[in-house]
């Protein structure tokens, strides 16, 4: 195809085809942008919301590209269907009230407005967006924003002011829903790798407090064995007592096998 016109013409190199692609499709975005604005953002909404959620579940979680929840993923790209309009609409009028042409002062205000009213609103409706198309009833999905909220924020905090000075400073207000989507696919990958963090340091919290309790079973066995042990030696052992030094054998044994384990991996 791309060398349909090869007895006319030398036809189209591979270089340039690479480099007139994403230049063309720029083009074709700016176009659909100038004819359609709301529409076109909406569907980029709707692509990066699809693409974050895929990605959050196999990339970002080190899984195989095909090992992802497709209702999930159709259910936040329904979300972003949802959110396109609104967020091309707080867009317009945060430049309504708050235009980028009056100075350092505007922007220092649209950034504290998007961190506080336009954050808590959006990230509310979008857990409890999420709660409903999952069927929760209303006391989950208000549980679930109540808890989920502050967490959120505190986290957003920490990252998005300093992306927001460029957005507000650098970016075009036509392009500002592209690039907050497109950079939140890279806090998509931060959250993710956070989450495995956590579920690292709960595995191994879980796993040394199994220890811990039976480090304390086998301190009872202990107990058990020396009072066995104590025991005159005309008195015959009995069957709970053959039982508990047979159990008390077995656990140690466990816990020798379980320290030569952990020594090796930590080897």
């Amino acid at each position: 195809m791309v060398n349909i016109d090869h007895d006319i013409t030398r036809g189209w190199t591979q270089a340039e085809i690479a480099m007139r692609v994403p230049l063309d499709n720029w083009a074709s975005y700016e176009s659909s942008l100038a004819e359609s604005p709301m529409l076109t953002k909406t569907m980029i909404n709707v692509i990066v919301y699809s693409l974050g959620d895929w990605l959050s579940q196999t990339v970002f979680q080190q899984k195989t590209v095909l090992e992802f929840d497709v209702v999930r993923t159709i259910r936040n790209g329904f979300i972003g269907l949802c959110f396109g309009p609104a967020v091309h609409a707080y867009y317009e009028w945060s430049d309504h009230i708050l235009p980028v042409e009056g100075g350092l002062v505007n922007r220092l205000e649209k950034i504290l407005m998007d961190q506080t009213l336009y954050l808590t609103v959006k990230c509310s409706i979008y857990i409890a967006a999420v709660g409903l198309l999952q069927g929760d009833n209303f006391e989950a999905i208000q549980n679930s924003v109540k808890t989920r909220i502050r967490p959120i924020c505190f986290t957003a905090w920490k990252f998005w002011p300093l992306i927001h000075c460029i957005t507000y400073s650098v970016i075009p207000n036509r392009h500002r829903m592209l690039w907050v989507n497109c950079v939140d696919l890279i806090w998509n990958a931060i959250l993710a790798s956070m989450s495995r963090s956590e579920e690292s340091i709960d595995s191994q919290a879980e796993e040394h407090s199994k220890l811990a309790m039976e480090v304390d079973v086998a301190d009872v066995g202990v107990i058990q064995v020396q009072n066995i042990h104590a025991k005159p030696k005309e008195d015959s052992l009995t069957a709970d007592d053959e039982f508990v030094l047979s159990s008390y054998n077995v656990s140690q044994e466990s816990l020798i096998d379980k320290n030569v384990t952990s020594r090796a991996m930590a080897s």
